[in-house]
């Protein structure tokens, strides 16, 4: 029977390397272009884009409306009055 030793420290090495953090900022890269695209075809995105930021070891990919929180909110998930949202972000990571 093959015997497995786990290593606590070896995600925090592997999380570190600077391929693995390559790695992870080029995917938040090929998901932004997707959003981008869905929010292309929406009719009203004059005030909103699609950052993608880095943080120390991952990356973000987020909706941002000069209006504010609540207007980027309500494109991706739509209004308290029923209107629907574009779900750029969603539709980008496939969770929709």
């Amino acid at each position: 029977m093959a015997r497995v030793v786990v290593y606590p420290e070896c995600n925090e090495i592997v999380a570190h390397l600077p391929g693995v953090r390559a790695a992870v900022y080029g995917v938040a890269q090929e998901k932004a272009a997707v959003a981008r695209g869905v929010l292309a075809a929406h009719r009203d995105q004059g005030h909103a884009r699609i950052e993608v930021t880095r943080g120390s070891l991952d990356a973000f990919v987020s909706l941002v409306d000069t209006r504010g929180d609540v207007a980027a909110a309500a494109i991706e998930f739509g209004n308290r009055y029923g209107g629907g949202g574009i779900d750029a972000l969603g539709r980008a990571f496939g969770l929709t």
